[in-house]
Order: C-alpha cells, then sequence, then structure tokens
C-alpha cells in the first residue's frame, strides 16, 4: 500500500483512535445500513429518505458533533431530500 508508511505512522500515535475509525467507517456504511432496513423492515419503508441518512445524522448527535438531529439537518440539508419535518417525524404503526 503507498500510504502504509503514513498509516503506520498514525497507528504508532494513536493506536486505538484509528482502529476505531477503521471499524466505525467499515459498520456504518450507506449501503450495508440501508440493505438491512430493506431486508428487515415490516411496516417501514424507503421512499426519499434513507435509513442510512438517519442514521448518519443520529451519529453526529450522539457523538456531540452537533446538539440535536435539527442542527445536523441545518448544517447538512443537502444530505436530506425531505423537510426538517419529514426527516424527524415518527412512523406510526
Amino acid at each position: 500500500m503507498i500510504l502504509q508508511p503514513l498509516f503506520d505512522r498514525f497507528l504508532e500515535g494513536t493506536p486505538l483512535s484509528v482502529m476505531t475509525r477503521a471499524l466505525l467507517e467499515n459498520v456504518l456504511r450507506p449501503e450495508p445500513l440501508d440493505e438491512i432496513f430493506e431486508r428487515l423492515a415490516v411496516k417501514q419503508y424507503t421512499k426519499e429518505l434513507l435509513f442510512s441518512s438517519v442514521v448518519h445524522m443520529m451519529a453526529l448527535v450522539a457523538t456531540g458533533i452537533h446538539k440535536s438531529p435539527r442542527s445536523v439537518y441545518f448544517a447538512h440539508t443537502d444530505w436530506f431530500p425531505v423537510c426538517l419535518r419529514m426527516s424527524m417525524r415518527t412512523p406510526r404503526h
């Protein structure tokens, strides 16, 4: 790998953060999340807002990068093809 020396340098300095980032980037990729949702959803469905977008939004809130889903929405309106009201709506069963 071309960037191996650079990667090794970061790994030596902060191995836990590098491994955590690699793990999260792999586990939270949009495609597998959306596929799992499509496979397991019973009453829910995907129309415009993808499950992976909601996961991404909530991850930014859970990690303290944003204080609320509303702040994520307004900081990244291009990520959400729906209005704020629809992105925050609780589905009815």
